[in-house]
C-alpha cells in the first residue's frame, strides 16, 4: 500500500507541475504533507528537505547572485555593446554572442536577451546582419552558455541535479562533482555556439524587433565603489571555496551563507532582500523533490517505475540509444514544461530506471539537466523564448530551418558527451 501511495503522490507532483496552476512549491509541499499524513514518514522526515545541504547551499546562492547585478557589470557590458555598434560582418555577430554568453552567466536569462535586444535594434535594418535575424541565435547561444561555468549559481547545479536523485541512487561513486556539468557541456557549448554563429543566416530578415513586447527590467539602486569590491571579493571568495571542496569539505555548502551573512552586515544587501531570494519558489520546490526522491526510493515505487521503463526499451538496450531517448525526451518536455518543471520531472524517472537496470545514472541525468535548456522550437520553450519569439515576430514554422537543426544538434551532442564520459553499462 505504502508503495502506490508513493507512486500517487508522485503522479500528481508530475501532473500539477504539467498544468502549472499553482507555483511548482506549493505543489511539492502538498506532496510532502500528503506522506506526513498517510504515515509514509513521520513529520520531521517530510519536512526534512529544508535542512538538507543541497538546499542550504542554492538558497543562499540565489541572494547571492543577486546581489551581482546591483554592480558595475552590466554597465560595463552595455559599454561594450555600445562599442560593437560600429562593427561589421562576422565579428559584429561574433560580438554579440561573446557579450551574451558573458550575460548567460550572471543574469536570468530573460533579462539578459532583454537588455541585449535594446541593442540589437539599434541595427541597420536593410543589411544582411538585422536585428530579426541575430535575435533567435543570440538566444541559441545563451542557452547553450548558461549557468554552464562553475561561478554563480552555475557552481550549484551539480548540488541541485544530485539532490534530484540521491534519495533512489544513494551511492556516492554515483554522485555528481562541481565541475562535471561544465566538462560534460564543453562540446554542446562549441558545437551549437559554431552554429549560431555561421547559419544564422537561416534566419528570415523580417520585420524591426518590437521593442514594446519585451519585459521592463527594474533598475536596480547601484553600489558605491567600495561597496563593489567587496562584492567582488566575497564571491571570489565564495567559489574559491567551494572550488576546492576536496579540501574544504563541508565548507561547499556553506560558503553561499558566509557570503550573503557578511553583505547583510556590510549594509549592502538588505535583509528583505536576502528572505525573498532565500525562499523563492525554486527553493520550496527544490526542498518538497528531495523529499518525493527520498520516499520513490525507500518504498520501492522508484524500483517499480524503473522496471516497466525498463521493459519497454527492451533487453540490453545500447548505452547511446538510451542517451539519445532521454535527450529527446527532455528537449521535447521543455517545450510544454517549464525547464525545472521538465528537470524535476525526468530526473527522479531517469533514476529509477537506472536503478532496476544497474545502470551509472550519471549520463542521462547531465543530460536532462543539460537539454531542459535547449527548447527553441516554439514561444513555449521557457521565458526566454517567449520574448524572443514576441519581439521579432516569429511564426515558428518559418524558423524551424533554423531551430530544427539547432535541437538536433543539441540532443546528439549531449548524447554523445553522455555515452563518451558515462556510459551506462
Amino acid at each position: 500500500m505504502e508503495m502506490y501511495i508513493v507512486l500517487a503522490v508522485t503522479v500528481f507532483m508530475m501532473v500539477s507541475f504539467i498544468l502549472h496552476k499553482v507555483p511548482f512549491g506549493v505543489t511539492t509541499m502538498v506532496c510532502c504533507l500528503v506522506l506526513a499524513m498517510t504515515g509514509i514518514m513521520d513529520i520531521q522526515t517530510a519536512f526534512s528537505g529544508f535542512g538538507n545541504k543541497i538546499v542550504v547551499l542554492i538558497a543562499p546562492m540565489l541572494a547571492l547572485s543577486t546581489v551581482l547585478t546591483k554592480t558595475s557589470l552590466v554597465v560595463r557590458i552595455s559599454e561594450i555593446m555600445n562599442c560593437i555598434k560600429g562593427r561589421q560582418g562576422m565579428l559584429l555577430v561574433f560580438s554579440f554572442y561573446l557579450v551574451g554568453a558573458i550575460f548567460a552567466q550572471f543574469i536570468p536569462t530573460t533579462a539578459a536577451i532583454t537588455i541585449l535586444v535594446i541593442f540589437l535594434a539599434t541595427l541597420d535594418n536593410t543589411g544582411d546582419i538585422t536585428p530579426n535575424r541575430l535575435l533567435l541565435p543570440l538566444l541559441g547561444v545563451m542557452v547553450a552558455w548558461k549557468f554552464r561555468f562553475p561561478i554563480g549559481l552555475g557552481a550549484s547545479v551539480f548540488a541541485t541535479v544530485n539532490g534530484m536523485y540521491e534519495g533512489i541512487i544513494s551511492n556516492p561513486e554515483y554522485q555528481l562533482t562541481m565541475l562535471d556539468p561544465f566538462i560534460f557541456s564543453i562540446p554542446s557549448i562549441i558545437v551549437l555556439t559554431l552554429y549560431c554563429l555561421f547559419f544564422w543566416k537561416l534566419m528570415p530578415k523580417g520585420r524591426e524587433v518590437d521593442q514594446s513586447k519585451l519585459k521592463e527590467t527594474k533598475k536596480k539602486e547601484m553600489l558605491s565603489r567600495g561597496q563593489e569590491t567587496l562584492v567582488y571579493i566575497v564571491f571570489v571568495i565564495v567559489m574559491l571555496l567551494m572550488m576546492l571542496n576536496k579540501w574544504t569539505g563541508n565548507l561547499l555548502y556553506l560558503a553561499p551563507a558566509f557570503g550573503v551573512l557578511v553583505l547583510i552586515y556590510a549594509k549592502i544587501l538588505k535583509v528583505e532582500e536576502a528572505v525573498k531570494d532565500m525562499t523563492a519558489d525554486m527553493v520550496w520546490m527544490i526542498a518538497g523533490v528531495l523529499v518525493v526522491a527520498d520516499a520513490l526510493g525507500k518504498s520501492g515505487a522508484g524500483n517499480a517505475i524503473g522496471n516497466l521503463i525498463l521493459s519497454l526499451l527492451g533487453d540490453n538496450p545500447s548505452s547511446m540509444s538510451v542517451m539519445l531517448l532521454f535527450a529527446a525526451a527532455t528537449v521535447i518536455m521543455t517545450t510544454f514544461l517549464s525547464n525545472m518543471a521538465t528537470q524535476t520531472v525526468l530526473i527522479p524517472i531517469a533514476a529509477s530506471v537506472a536503478l532496476a537496470g544497474g545502470w551509472d545514472p550519471r549520463g542521462i541525468v547531465l543530460i536532462i539537466g543539460t537539454c531542459n535548456y535547449f527548447a527553441l522550437g516554439f514561444p513555449s520553450g521557457s521565458g526566454e523564448a517567449a520574448v524572443c519569439y514576441a519581439a521579432g515576430g516569429y511564426n515558428p514554422m518559418k524558423v524551424l530551418k533554423f531551430t530544427f537543426p539547432f535541437m538536433i544538434l543539441a540532443i546528439v551532442t549531449c548524447a554523445v558527451a553522455a555515452n563518451f564520459m558515462y556510459p551506462i553499462y
